[in-house]
């Protein structure tokens, strides 16, 4: 009978996949263990001949190579691709062969380059501000449809899910200009998530409806925006907002001191994610409720012990005066469901990362009718944990929903090069519906985007100093171009080598007309559309961020949220660019990125 031992990094490995994942390599492994599997397979030049790849299912595979004492041994279990490349480099001497020079030579930096079909090429030349709200031709029966209630747009990245929603609100506004001449009142209302998006959008619309009536009739404002201002304007009171990962160490500090045998993480998010995103208002109905998207189990019994604890711990946030985000739109859900909506259409971007409370907040904003909510959004770009059912909370989009393919904002080799990022085929939509990105192609073709690893940070930086001056001197001009990096520190890095250099810059929420080069963190990169983008300090160490890491605090289920944001978090930089794209490393890259199993891509 053959034997299989376990390297011991792969369990750590192990436990961020999701429980699809774990349990397909669950009973791979089993049935190589008893003779039934799939015989291993030997990847094509491989460095070392006698490592093989364990087909776990479709998607996923093992990498099995020889242990010091002749047995074979499970190293790592990835995406089949990333496996194919992390078996071919593979080396007993250095497990991460991911750090290997590349004996190609490094590329130089390349003008971009971007074609299309006839219907949009000759819009690809127009300057970079009027194609960020050129609508695709097809997409204008969307924008001019009459719904017999709330209607849901999704679409992978590129497919105009943003410019539909500005037309869509640009298209209400002169529709209720025309119902209702000489009123004075913003009765369409255009959210998101992202105060930068929103500030985008609104200098956006304000393109679009030249007319300053018509345009008055549309507030343009974040969900959290809207939720403070309601419960403003009813109590005469700014609720003092606390953040999660604030909020997570404060619980955590309590918890430790109560002796309770939860992490502040866990009770965090089993009181935003159950608790306030279902309502729950009494222990009985903690008790009974579906605990959806919580993979820990808890029985009767502890689940009263966890809510007598949180319940303690939220009272010490109303002593203080203080609020999380999802309490503040639940309070400002109830102001309005008393005082009455406060809309005749609302359109929603960036739909999938809002929290329930959020929701029931929206609902309540605009009576149930037609065209009363106008959804658009993508799961697999959903960079926060919220799960949401909109039949759940009275947003009924059943034979409304449309779903586009075809991307004409992002070039395919961009699309090919990032998709394997999100690690998974599907994702849950928010009509419960599993969300696929199969069939999902571009209309655009380019240049393929280049992934260099650098020998020191020095290097890193002098390269994409290079790549954005040979972008300038292609004519691109600087605030259609945009470098990002995890955090901030690397994003004071970027700014300070780009200013060495003579090259202007500016945070990405600066005024449109701004000629700088936009330099933040890949979180502001969010909802924007850029001509190229660059993404530097993707390395093995940075990504997932050990805070984040540390934050989880060994809950299992955290830390694979942590590990599934950061890789939406991936493909939603990737796919802000429309033309081209450059990502560097030091040392070894990250797991996550594409490619970062073997060799690095170099164009």
């Amino acid at each position: 009978m053959p034997e299989l031992a376990i390297a011991p990094n792969l369990l750590s490995e192990f436990s961020r996949l999701d429980t699809g994942a774990q349990t397909a390599a669950l009973t791979a492994v089993q049935a190589y263990l008893t003779g039934g599997g799939e015989p291993l397979e030997q990847p094509a030049q491989a460095a070392d001949p006698r490592v093989r790849l364990l087909r776990i299912d479709p998607h996923w595979s093992g990498v099995v190579a020889p242990a010091a004492d002749g047995a074979d041994c499970l190293v790592a279990i990835r995406p089949h691709d990333e496996a194919v490349g992390y078996a071919r480099a593979f080396t007993p001497a250095g497990e991460p062969a991911l750090a290997v020079a590349d004996p190609r030579p490094v590329p130089a930096p390349a003008p971009p380059r971007v074609t299309g079909p006839d219907e949009i090429a000759p819009d690809l030349d127009r300057p970079f501000g009027d194609w960020q709200i050129t609508l695709h031709p097809s997409q204008h029966r969307l924008v001019d449809a009459r719904f017999a209630g709330s209607a849901q747009v999704t679409g992978g990245p590129g497919t105009g899910k943003t410019v539909l929603a500005l037309h869509r609100a640009a298209h209400l506004a002169k529709r209720d200009a025309a119902r209702f001449p000489g009123e004075n009142r913003r009765s369409i209302l255009l959210t998101t998530f992202n105060r930068l998006l929103a500030q985008t959008l609104s200098g956006q619309l304000d393109r679009l409806l030249p007319d300053p009536d018509v345009r008055a009739r549309v507030e343009v404002v974040t969900v959290d925006g809207l939720a403070r201002g309601v419960v403003y304007e009813h109590t005469g009171r700014t609720p003092e907002a606390v953040g999660k990962e604030t909020l997570s160490e404060r619980w955590r500090e309590a918890a430790w001191a109560d002796g309770v045998p939860y992490s502040g993480r866990f009770l965090t998010d089993e009181w935003e994610q159950v608790i306030l995103a279902q309502n729950l208002t009494t222990m009985p109905a903690y008790v009974r409720c579906e605990r959806s998207g919580r993979v820990l189990h808890l029985a009767p019994e502890h689940r009263a012990h966890v809510w007598d604890t949180i319940q303690r711990y939220a009272a010490r946030l109303r002593v203080a005066g203080e609020w999380s985000y999802p309490q503040i739109a639940l309070e400002a859900a109830r102001l309005l469901l008393r005082s009455g909506a406060r809309y005749r259409h609302v359109i929603v971007d960036e739909a999938q990362d809002l929290h329930p409370a959020q929701w029931r907040m929206l609902r309540a904003a605009v009576p149930a009718g037609p065209d009363d909510l106008f959804i658009v959004g993508d799961p697999h770009q959903r960079i926060y944990d919220n799960r949401v059912s909109l039949a759940s909370l009275g947003i009924n989009v059943r034979g409304r929903s449309h779903r586009l393919r075809v991307s004409y904002r992002v070039t395919q080799e961009i699309l090919d090069w990032a998709m394997p990022t999100l690690g998974r085929p599907t994702a849950i939509g928010m009509d419960d519906n599993a969300d696929t990105l199969v069939g999902y192609r571009s209309l655009l073709r380019g240049t393929e985007p280049v992934l260099r690893g650098c020998a020191d940070r020095g290097e890193e930086r002098a390269a994409l100093g290079e790549w954005v001056r040979v972008w300038l001197e292609a004519g691109v001009p600087p605030s259609a171009i945009a470098v990002a990096g995890r955090n901030h520190w690397i994003v004071r890095q970027i700014g300070k080598e780009l200013q060495a250099l003579g090259i202007p810059t500016a945070p990405p929420d600066s005024p449109e007309g701004t000629r700088a080069v936009r330099v933040g963190t890949l979180h502001s990169l969010k909802g924007q559309e850029f001509r190229c983008v660059a993404v530097i300090g993707m390395s093995e160490p940075l990504l997932p961020p050990k805070a984040a890491l540390d934050a989880a605090e060994g809950d299992p289920v955290a830390c694979e949220q942590v590990h599934q944001q950061e890789r939406n978090l991936l493909f939603v930089a990737f796919t802000r660019a429309r033309d081209a794209l450059y990502v560097s490393y030091v040392g070894a890259p990250s797991r996550l990125l594409p490619g970062a199993a073997g060799q690095p891509q170099q164009a």
